[in-house]
């Protein structure tokens, strides 16, 4: 039995729906198996260890991207420059709410959940997880990963990461989970001043929801791994997937997929 995570959840659910495959979400959580970082996570990366000095789980230190190295125009990339006067507004911010940081990186654990927290501090002499986005998709409204403010309550796959770290942290603090505050702090990647900070406000059928999604999580976890996970090989998964050398099941073309008219 493992510690559910949010991500977890989430790969979990995509690959129930049959958008990913169960050998990776296995590696992932199960056999431990690092996958690469893409340039975007990177970034964002660098983005928290400048912003907090938080490192990335696998504990190394994110470094910029230079340009023009060992010429008298060597500088950081335009991505990371922003990213560096990103972290700055972000301790600007900091300063001017007077947010007092307790703690950056804690990884809480209670009753079969986990979770790792960016910050948690105190707000208004409230006790507040902020989580940190480094994201290009600011204003998307479509993406899954958007951040438009009219869309945001529709996207789970976002929602479900307040909902399990107030859990969580209410079981460690020994309070209700209504006593703690979410925030999201999101960065765009793109443009330095664009903003926002956003406080996610949970109901009590929402937690009754969730707790009862783990519940049934950890059943299906009691049943032999091998009835649990199964592949579901795609070209685009399997270019990307970090133990494809070893996999019986990759592909190398396109599958074909058919549907009715």
């Amino acid at each position: 039995m493992i510690n559910i995570s949010q991500s977890f959840l989430k790969e979990y659910a995509d690959y129930k729906s049959g958008n990913a495959c169960g050998l990776q979400v296995k590696a992932k959580y199960i056999d431990g198996i690092k996958f690469p970082s893409s340039d975007a996570m990177e970034l964002g990366n660098f983005f928290e260890y400048m912003a907090t000095g938080s490192l990335p789980r696998d504990g190394h230190t994110p470094e910029a991207k230079i340009v023009y190295k060992g010429t008298a125009k060597e500088s950081y990339s335009a991505d990371y420059q922003r990213a560096v006067e990103s972290a700055e507004l972000f301790k600007n911010i900091i300063k001017h709410y007077e947010i007092e940081i307790i703690d950056t990186g804690r990884v809480a654990t209670q009753d079969g959940m986990t979770g790792i927290m960016d910050i948690v501090a105190k707000w208004d002499d409230r006790i507040c997880i902020i989580d940190t986005k480094y994201s290009s998709l600011i204003d998307d409204k479509w993406s899954d990963f958007g951040w438009n403010l009219d869309m945001l309550p529709e996207k789970h796959s976002l929602m479900l990461q307040p909902v399990h770290y107030k859990i969580i942290l209410s079981k460690e603090l020994g309070c209700d989970p209504e006593d703690i505050d979410f925030y999201f702090f999101v960065f765009s990647s793109k443009e330095v001043m664009n903003v926002k900070l956003i406080k996610v406000n949970v109901d009590e059928i929402t937690i009754a929801n969730h707790l009862s999604t783990v519940e049934w999580v950890k059943t299906e976890l009691q049943k032999p791994i091998d009835k649990i996970f199964k592949a579901k090989p795609n070209l685009k998964l399997c270019f990307e997937c970090a133990i494809k050398e070893d996999c019986k099941f990759k592909v190398e073309v396109p599958n074909i997929d058919e549907i009715a008219y």
